[in-house]
C-alpha cells in the first residue's frame, strides 16, 4: 500500500485529488495539510512513501517545506503538483531532492504517471512544464556550467539529455540500443564528472544549459560512431 500524504492550501482541491487516488489500487492518503508546516509535521507523524504538494502555500511554501525535511532528515518521495512555472523556483525544488513536477491543469492520467516514476526513483517532468522550463531557460545559459558539459562524452551528452526528458535508465537503454547496465554506467560517470548529486541535479542542469531542449539526432549524435 502506498501511503500518500497531500498539502495545499486549498480544501476543495485536497478532497477531490484524495477521491481519486483512494479509488487505485494499493493507495491510500493517510494525512492532509493545509501549509508547509503542516506538511513538515505530518511527514514526520506518518512516514508516508510519497509526498504531494503545492509550492506556493501560506505561512510556509513548498521550497521552504522541502528544505526543511532535509534538514530534518525526513525522508520522503516528493511531487510538486503546482500552477508555478518559475523556472528558478522549479530548479531548487530540485535540488532539494524534489522528483516529480505535474501542473495541476494536467489531467489525472499525467499524476499518476509521475507517481508510477518517482516511486522507481527516476524524476519525472510534466511535459508542458518541460516546455515552459525549456523557454524560460533559453536566455539564462551561464558559461559555467556549460563549460562542465565539455567533460563529458557525446554517448554521455545523449544520456543526459534523455534523463532531462524523465526516461527511466531501461527506456534510455531501449533508445540508445544499450544494455541498461551501460546506461547505468554513462549515468554515474557524469554525475561524477559534473560533480552532481543525482539525477534530479543532472536534469535540471541539462535544461539549465540547453542540452535538453535539443535531441541528441540534430547535434549528431550517433550510437553507431561513439564511445
Amino acid at each position: 500500500m502506498l501511503r500518500i500524504v497531500i498539502v495545499d492550501d486549498y480544501k476543495l482541491f485536497r478532497e477531490g485529488l484524495r477521491s481519486l487516488l483512494e479509488n487505485e489500487k494499493n493507495m491510500k492518503v493517510v494525512a492532509e495539510g493545509g501549509d508547509g508546516e503542516e506538511g513538515v509535521e505530518l511527514v514526520r507523524q506518518y512516514r508516508p512513501e510519497l509526498l504531494l504538494f503545492d509550492v506556493r502555500m501560506p505561512r510556509m511554501d513548498g521550497v521552504r517545506m522541502a528544505r526543511e525535511l532535509g534538514r530534518q532528515n525526513l525522508k520522503v518521495t516528493s511531487v510538486a503538483v503546482t500552477a508555478c512555472d518559475d523556472t528558478n523556483c522549479l530548479t531548487t525544488l530540485s535540488s532539494e531532492g524534489v522528483l516529480g513536477f505535474v501542473l495541476k491543469t494536467s489531467g489525472f492520467t499525467e499524476l499518476l504517471a509521475a507517481i508510477q516514476t518517482v516511486r522507481n526513483g527516476e524524476p519525472y517532468v510534466d511535459p508542458r512544464l518541460a516546455g515552459r522550463m525549456m523557454m524560460g531557460l533559453s536566455g539564462t545559459q551561464s558559461a559555467g556550467p556549460a563549460l562542465a558539459l565539455d567533460e563529458l562524452s557525446p554517448r554521455e551528452k545523449a544520456v543526459l539529455y534523455w534523463i532531462a526528458q524523465g526516461e527511466s535508465n531501461e527506456e534510455v537503454a531501449t533508445k540508445m540500443l544499450l544494455s541498461e547496465k551501460t546506461v547505468k554506467n554513462h549515468v554515474s560517470h557524469l554525475l561524477r564528472k559534473l560533480e552532481l548529486r543525482d539525477r534530479s541535479q543532472a536534469a535540471a542542469l541539462a535544461w539549465k544549459v540547453g542540452l535538453a531542449t535539443v535531441p541528441p539526432e540534430a547535434w549528431g549524435f550517433s550510437h553507431h560512431n561513439v564511445i
